[in-house]
């Protein structure tokens, strides 16, 4: 693993502490926290200032580092969490994560001589006021040594360990470590502990290498010695404690007497046995220690055994590889589908390993996909940062409320979905939430809510972004659209159609320009976002209540489930997650609407029927239902069609390749993919072609 590999992993876990210490202080400012809260906040920005120091990145290692002694006082209490002062640390932790980007792309840093001001001024100010107020009122502490760093590691182990030694002895105090087997194995080197040990002047009093092996077993990339360290009073434990920052479980630590000189780990547990029963050459015997001792020794052992028992493990993969897989299980998918269709013209169908293979296929493609599977949580976490933004351009203060941010979906929709969520927040804020006064004057909280939530529904991630708004001026929507020439002055349209003009290229009902909206291209945007994904979106809205956008999304965008159906001569595919059931009609079931739309009548509901010949170009397709076979299907704004079709002819996994990419966008067709015959197929896009269906009969009536 290379240097650059390690960064990686470093920008990685930013992330990851970011996120933590995001979440705490969301925690914070809701007043649902405790003292855990303000330990994982510490320590997930005492986590980047390690790193930053480590890697050489100067502005960031600062910046946490004044953050985290602020961070340190209101663990300890000495200054009070108010509502203004978890303002700062928000606005803090976003000047954070600006340095974590801009250290990662090589940027210039932003700039923090104020908020780091600011986090001085209120470190300074701890003890002052009410802390100050009991400080008098209780007796005085008797004086103790200073720690010679003020990164106060010590009290956070205390919260999680129970109380230890202090953090800065009057006498020289004992250090333990051990490195376990395969400690070289993730690039550490215990030599730079040694050396760094040292150089704080600290003096080797044991090592122990009674437990390495005879040369024959002798393996490079394990650790077999355990060394005690004499180290200085001035030397404090949360110093030490920062040279093993990033060991993690390659190497255990103890602080304090000889008696906590830690075991070895399990993979050596055997040789340690063996070398402890014989006195001669196993480490010295423990003296003076009654039974009571030896039996709380046993369960400590014991306690720490277990914790060391088998856990899940995870490994990181770098993207490419990821997608080439994909790749190839995609190439496996079709190469079965055209196997299944070969011993189907054979009439060989009937062979078990073609069911066990098809079984096979099926699972490996649900696990390549579940690998590249990620929480939605990753794109709400950015929300509290960009409403807070907001509320300082825009005056309006939003309370945020997430459900389902653990629904999981494709990497790579997650990572495409952040510019659209993003416009559809500054319209909610800027657009659709009223003002303090209006909200008030209409008897609603002056804080307006805005609600994101994901769940998996029918093969799809559905998202809701609601806000409590004042709903969308319709009449002044289409106004605006009168005066684009998008529609005529004399055009009757329903709500739904008024509220997707919003959409339009350029629209924008904005009354001046400003860096959040008036230039008619973030809505639009969205549109195109979403339909790229292979998604759809649709609106609900009700006036003085609020703005519900729904977006559709698929779970992945390279193989999914679909209905193969006979159009003619063509062969299309139906994405089952919007297929119902499948029916032959009778006549009676039938009824007309005009001069060329007929109905079906489903248990008392009629559903339109929609014709797919003139999508596939057929004019020899089945035109009479009672003759083919409807498929129902269910979609996002016009509910339930009927789709006429001559014949379903298999119903499988399909791999989808992208018209865009390889030919043009085509109205009503969602991509491509390749059948077992070697055939290519439309995949159709069915909420886009019912509702163009239902669009050209709308156009015909009023004609």
């Amino acid at each position: 693993m290379n240097s650059e590999d390690i960064q990686n992993i470093f920008f990685v876990e930013c992330e990851e502490s970011l996120e933590a210490a995001e979440a705490g202080l969301e925690e914070c400012r809701n007043g649902t926290h405790d003292g855990e809260t303000i330990n994982a906040i510490f320590r997930a920005v005492h986590s980047i200032k390690g790193g930053a120091g480590a890697f050489g990145y100067g502005p960031l290692q600062a910046f946490t580092h004044v953050f985290e002694t602020l961070l340190a006082d209101v663990r300890e209490g000495t200054v009070a969490l108010t509502d203004e002062l978890t303002g700062l640390l928000l606005l803090s932790l976003d000047c954070v994560r600006d340095h974590v980007e801009a250290a990662r792309s090589g940027g210039t840093a932003p700039e923090d001589a104020a908020l780091m001001a600011q986090l001085n001024e209120a470190h300074e100010n701890a003890g002052l006021g009410e802390a100050d107020e009991e400080t008098a009122a209780a007796p005085a502490p008797a004086p103790a040594a200073t720690p010679a760093d003020d990164d106060d590691l010590d009290a956070m182990l205390d919260d999680l360990l129970g109380p230890a030694a202090p953090a800065a002895p009057k006498e020289p105090w004992l250090f333990h470590m051990r490195a376990h087997g395969g400690a070289m194995k993730n690039g550490s080197e215990p030599l730079y502990w040694l050396r760094e040990l040292q150089e704080m002047g600290g003096e080797c009093v044991v090592c122990d290498s009674a437990n390495v092996p005879p040369l024959d077993d002798f393996n490079e990339q394990h650790g077999y010695f355990g060394w005690t360290f004499a180290m200085p009073a001035s030397v404090s434990r949360e110093q030490v404690s920062e040279i093993f920052d990033f060991v993690g479980d390659d190497c255990t630590l103890a602080f304090g007497a000889e008696e906590s000189i830690p075991p070895m780990h399990p993979d050596t547990a055997e040789q340690t046995a063996a070398a402890s029963a014989d006195p001669a050459t196993g480490p010295k015997p423990k003296q003076g220690k009654d039974a009571d001792n030896e039996a709380k020794d046993a369960r400590a052992d014991a306690a720490q055994a277990a914790s060391r028992s088998p856990k899940p493990q995870s490994i990181r993969v770098d993207l490419a590889k990821l997608d080439k897989m994909n790749d190839g299980v995609g190439e496996l998918v079709i190469a079965q589908a055209m196997l299944a269709q070969r011993l189907a013209d054979e009439n060989l169908m009937h062979i078990e390993e073609l069911a066990v293979l098809d079984a096979l296929v099926r699972d490996v493609q649900e696990h390549a996909m579940a690998f590249r599977a990620q929480p939605i949580s990753a794109v709400f976490s950015r929300v509290p940062r960009l409403l807070r933004e907001l509320a300082s351009s825009t005056g309006k203060h939003v309370n945020l409320e997430v459900i389902g941010e653990s629904t999981e979906l494709d990497k790579t929709v997650v990572d495409r979905l952040g510019e659209p969520l993003t416009h559809l927040i500054r319209n909610a804020v800027d657009h659709g939430i009223e003002s303090a006064e209006r909200r008030k004057a209409a008897g609603k909280d002056p804080e307006g809510t805005l609600t994101l939530s994901a769940e998996q529904k029918s093969g799809r991630v559905v998202i809701r972004i609601a806000d409590d708004g004042a709903g969308i001026d319709r009449e002044r929507v289409f106004a605006k659209a009168v005066a684009n020439g998008l529609i005529s002055p004399e055009a009757e349209l329903p709500d739904e159609e008024i509220d997707h003009l919003i959409f339009a290229p350029g629209f924008s009902t904005a009354e001046q320009v400003s860096n959040i909206s008036g230039r008619g291209v973030g809505m639009d945007v969205v549109r195109q976002n979403v339909k790229e994904l292979g998604g759809r979106i649709t609106i609900e809205s009700r006036p003085g209540e609020g703005t519900t956008f729904v977006l559709a999304l698929p779970l992945t965008l390279a193989i999914s489930d679909g209905m193969v159906v006979q159009v003619g001569g063509q062969s299309l595919v139906l994405p089952l997650a919007h297929v119902v059931e499948s029916l032959r009609p009778l006549a009676s079931d039938l009824k007309g609407m005009g001069t060329s739309r007929q109905l079906i009548n489903i248990r008392g509901s009629f559903v339109p029927i929609v014709r797919l010949d003139h999508l596939a170009g057929e004019e020899l397709a089945i035109d009479d239902p009672c003759e083919g076979v409807l498929v129902i299907v269910d979609t996002e704004r016009c509910g339930q069609a009927a789709l006429l079709v001559d014949s379903i002819t298999d119903q499988r996994q399909f791999v989808i390749k992208s018209l865009d990419t390889h030919f043009r966008a085509v109205e009503s067709v969602a991509g491509a993919t390749i059948l077992g015959n070697g055939r290519v197929a439309l995949i159709i896009d069915v909420d886009n072609l019912v509702q163009s269906e239902n669009a050209h009969t709308t156009l015909q009536a009023a004609a």
